[in-house]
């Protein structure tokens, strides 16, 4: 029986990348080792129908034996009735989902789309996933159902620069979501944001809230990866050189390989440390009790 994946922000990028691979059971091309996908029916969301539907005919125009493996799903992960009517959709299917792939995101070269503040970056990078959860997880097979969240490297990259205080707190696995989010907001006041709008601090959120859901939801596996520095539409000018296929191999491990809920992977489908930052092809963090934790703080 195939598996029923939905990957948010499915119309483009990484996530475009992950549903192909997902309705063709291929694996990337990459340096990396990834599982090579199971049978699965893959619900391709994106904000609008229309490119949805576009980038589901590109898959199966590409590949022919991906026609009825795959279809779109209307959701906009910034809008509250929007994940509500996508999920109530889903319900009126009877689908029960292998999967959640909360991939949707905003950043880097889309700033513009931000304003003058991080608070829509974070609306749909930090909320985004929130909402989008709570509207599924009633949806996922509780005795073997994922949910991923789609981090970035950015995130320990922005927390490994603050105070220690505020490393326990984002990386507090007792951390409730009250807690984090008067942090972040604290942090928005301050104008102790970093780049990219807020960029680094929302995917540090997004952890966070990780940590929050792997203990809401204890029948889950509840991760968070980093899929690389990739060449896509929210990398755009800042000289990414992977390809949205290579950006894959730490999804495809996060959903189909041996993870352990709350841990946070990287672009090598490797363990990493929330508060400091790990390169692919270091070895695998070792919690906070690791002797050799410094070798991954550069």
């Amino acid at each position: 029986m195939s598996k029923n994946i939905l990957v948010t922000g499915g119309n483009s990028g990484i996530g475009l990348a992950l549903c192909k691979l997902l309705a063709t059971s291929t694996k990337p091309n990459s340096d990396y080792p990834s599982p090579v996908p199971p049978p699965c029916h893959v619900f391709l969301g994106a904000r609008s129908a229309e490119k949805g539907e576009a980038a589901v005919k590109k898959i199966t125009d590409e590949f022919p034996d991906a026609v009825g493996k795959i279809e779109m799903l209307q959701i906009d992960v910034a809008d509250d009735a929007s994940c509500t009517a996508a999920a109530a959709a889903l319900k009126e299917k009877g689908v029960c989902l292998y999967a959640l792939v909360n991939n949707a995101g905003l950043g880097l070269a889309q700033n513009e789309a931000g304003g003058s503040g991080p608070e829509k970056i974070l609306n749909t990078n930090y909320y985004g996933p929130k909402r989008v959860t709570e509207a599924m997880v009633e949806l996922i097979d509780p005795n073997e159902g994922r949910i991923v969240h789609t981090s970035s490297g950015a995130a320990s990259m922005w927390l490994k620069k603050q105070d220690a205080g505020l490393k326990a707190i984002l990386s507090d696995p007792d951390i409730t979501f009250e807690k984090l989010d008067k942090t972040i907001q604290a942090q928005v006041a301050s104008d102790n944001v970093g780049f990219g709008n807020g960029y680094g601090m929302s995917k540090a959120a997004l952890n966070g809230l990780t940590l929050i859901h792997a203990k809401a939801y204890p029948s889950l596996k509840v991760v968070s990866l980093s899929p690389g520095f990739i060449d896509t539409p929210m990398t755009k000018g800042f000289g990414a050189k992977l390809t949205p296929e290579q950006g894959c191999v730490s999804s495809l491990v996060c959903l189909f390989g041996d993870v352990t809920s709350g841990y946070y992977y990287g672009s090598d489908g490797v363990r990493s440390p929330f508060t400091m930052t790990r390169d692919p092809g270091m070895p695998p963090y070792g919690g906070e009790d690791d002797p050799a934790q410094e070798k991954y703080n550069k």
